[in-house]
């Protein structure tokens, strides 16, 4: 999530770096929205929550097309560094924040090792974390992806028989969890296949398909965005109606499941939509890229500690909480959730470059500190030698 996008490059973001950053939104609202429930009970109140959650269900979806269009740009990749690289980039902070949560929040439910390893396994420590394990799983993919390019490359027509073949299997997929593993009371555990990537893998064929033929996928967009905009008010409505036919008094927006076709068929509307607006950003030079630039820069780490910011902004509010309008508590939570998830990860990155600095000073010898103080020393006169130079000479075109 956090990689750079070899897409058409701008001076702000790149559509793929504004795809993630709307993700890492999605996510802390849909956090934010689980906690809702929990304050608010009228039933005006859980219509809205569901309304609002169903329509940022689309963070794992986009997530896996816009890391999917990034990895088909890459060729000539050394796998083993790949992987190496991106277990420090993605593992490495996924495991603290994971030791974090289970400490912080959830020590109880971690009292065996099997307990802690299935809970690192699964994502368990908190809601967010499922997320990193499904999508690691793409980078660990990356030869199939390139290969997939290079036969799309061979021919245009390959791209059909793709999608159709990704389509038949996708079905099998989604009817087989809708009737063995969504509401499994025997089998409750098998809700947890949505880990694997091969249950979002239509998304990450689409990515691969939109980045290979990148001015082709642009111009579909740029034709059917329009179009998509009621074809997706109705896919809408059909999530909101299936998701409130379980009940409002019940109301569990687990229901509000990824693995349906209608959810599934929503979500490619909404990347068709957030896609040709991204396009429209950039086109148009938009003042906006260069924070989105910023923003998906840190949107990985951000995603990992918005839980534990969503605890702290519930903690700040505090007894008020249940008291603010739904609308105003919705708004206010996010907006200090998103600062504080950014702030935190900024800091954590401050103090281990920091940190990282005293290490590798501290290990060098002893003559060859000497020798880059001497080395700074003497690039310090230049640079002051230069200044006073072009003073003289500066000085003298005056006279």
């Amino acid at each position: 999530m956090s990689s750079t996008s070899p897409a058409v490059r701008v001076s702000g973001a790149t559509e793929p770096e504004i795809m993630k950053t709307l993700a890492v939104s999605a996510v802390i609202w849909q956090l934010m929205l689980n906690v809702m429930l929990l304050h608010y009970h009228s039933t005006a109140q859980k219509i809205e929550i569901g309304i609002l959650y169903d329509l940022v269900k689309f963070s794992a979806p986009m997530f896996i097309f816009a890391i999917a269009f990034d990895l088909a740009k890459l060729r000539d990749t050394h796998y083993s560094h790949y992987v190496w690289h991106k277990t420090k980039e993605i593992i490495g902070p996924y495991l603290a924040w994971t030791a974090v949560y289970m400490i912080a929040f959830n020590a109880g439910h971690y009292s065996t090792i099997w307990s802690v390893v299935k809970g690192i396994l699964l994502g368990g420590a908190a809601p967010q974390l499922w997320y990193t394990i499904m999508m690691f799983q793409i980078h660990l993919l990356l030869p199939l992806l390139t290969g997939l390019v290079f036969f799309l490359l061979k021919n245009k027509k390959n791209t059909i028989g793709v999608m159709i073949i990704t389509v038949i299997i996708y079905a099998g997929l989604i009817a087989w969890y809708s009737i063995y593993a969504f509401h499994n009371q025997e089998h409750p555990g098998w809700v947890q296949w949505d880990r694997l990537l091969f249950m979002f893998g239509i998304y990450a064929v689409l990515g691969v398909i939109a980045s290979t033929y990148n001015q082709q996928w642009r111009a579909l967009v740029e034709r059917i965005r329009w179009w998509a905009l009621p074809v997706g008010a109705l896919l809408f409505i059909m999530v909101n109606h299936e998701l409130f036919s379980f009940g409002l008094d019940t109301l569990n927006l687990l229901d509000a499941s990824y693995l349906k076709w209608s959810m599934v068929l929503f979500n490619i509307t909404l990347i068709i939509i957030v896609y040709g607006f991204t396009v429209s950003l950039i086109n148009t030079g938009s003042k906006s890229l260069k924070h989105f630039k910023f923003i998906a820069k840190y949107a990985f780490r951000a995603y990992l500690a918005s839980y534990f910011a969503l605890q702290l902004t519930v903690a700040l509010i505090g007894d008020y909480f249940s008291e603010i309008p739904l609308g105003l508590n919705l708004l206010m939570t996010f907006g200090i959730t998103a600062f504080f998830s950014f702030t935190i990860v900024y800091i954590v990155e401050w103090i281990c470059k920091k940190i990282m600095a005293l290490f590798r000073k501290s290990s060098l010898p002893t003559s060859q500190q000497t020798t880059t103080q001497d080395n700074v020393v003497g690039s310090e006169a230049l640079a002051k030698n230069s200044i006073v130079n072009s003073r003289n000479t500066s000085a003298a075109r005056d006279k």
